[in-house]
């Protein structure tokens, strides 16, 4: 197998800040360069998934500058490329992948051809900075949805990067899908994404910090694939968006926090209905209890 590393520059109070944001995306161990300018360096597989890992590291220093911690300049720099340069080459990894029973993703540079009749293809032109949606976390959530929906749900999407999800639901069959992310960027992007998608084009995307500026009558369902610390704090703010008996299907949650956003969901008034995993990422579909 082959490597890449991964580096973040960034400022001596902020190392393991950064060291523990690259094992929490799958690194087994960190370096640290802490002489001339300060990095901190992890080593992934050199694979079609290398542009998510990227992604959730993104994702992931933006939410530290959103809430105010620095962590400048949090450059990131692969196998001595400079980040920019890496994204101009960045599509010979992505190439079109059945990523569970139903849905195949691919890239809309590629002419493709389903194989069965009840395949689903989503068409994705993710840009590196918004996921591909073929990580784990994002498998876990697809087959999660191909397990609940029924036809005719109302749900929301949150932090929904290149929009997979809003387009996977609304391929299955789900009638209003209203997608949120904080990042204007990603808003962008996702609407791109809908637009490669004949089934999703009623798709709603707003710009909103999790669920805060959402103003809509409780749902079905609401999905969210993100980091695990955002997911504490997104679960309280759920129950009042969601039907009553509504499911909440969620994943992003990597092995040693999991028990935690277990207690959270309980707390919070949820019943878990399934649990899922792969590698070290969990996933779950919780059910809001019906209220006396």
């Amino acid at each position: 197998m082959n490597w890449q590393a991964v580096s973040v520059a960034t400022k001596n109070e902020a190392i393991e800040t950064v060291a523990d944001i690259l094992l929490q995306v799958g690194a087994q161990g960190v370096q640290i360069n802490d002489h001339d300018a300060i990095s901190v360096t992890a080593y992934y597989p050199d694979d079609e998934q290398l542009g998510e890992t990227i992604t959730a590291i993104q994702k992931a220093l933006k939410h530290l500058s959103d809430i105010g911690m620095s962590v400048a300049p949090a450059t990131i720099t692969v196998n001595g490329i400079q980040q920019k340069d890496w994204e101009d080459n960045w599509k010979a990894y992505y190439h079109a992948e059945r990523v569970t029973r139903h849905f195949t993703v691919v890239p809309s540079w590629e002419t493709y051809h389903p194989n069965q009749i009840d395949e689903l293809p989503i068409i994705m032109d993710p840009k590196l900075a918004f996921g591909t949606g073929t990580h784990e976390t994002t498998r876990l959530m697809l087959q999660a949805l191909e397990n609940v929906v029924r036809g005719g749900e109302s749900m929301i999407d949150v932090g929904t990067g290149s929009g997979v999800l809003a387009v996977a639901a609304k391929q299955l069959g789900v009638a209003h899908v209203l997608a949120t992310d904080i990042d204007e960027m990603s808003v962008n992007v996702a609407k791109e994404n809908l637009r490669l998608n004949p089934v999703a084009q009623d798709v709603t995307v707003v710009a909103s910090d999790l669920l805060a500026d959402v103003v809509i009558s409780p749902v079905d369902l609401i999905v969210a694939n993100i980091l695990a610390d955002v997911i504490e704090r997104l679960i309280p703010q759920t129950t009042t968006l969601l039907k009553p008996g509504g499911l909440f299907l969620v994943s992003g949650i990597y092995d040693n926090i999991a028990l935690h956003i277990e207690d959270v969901l309980r707390a919070n008034d949820y019943t878990i209905v399934q649990k899922s995993q792969m590698g070290e990422w969990h996933g779950y579909i919780a059910q809001l209890k019906e209220k006396n």
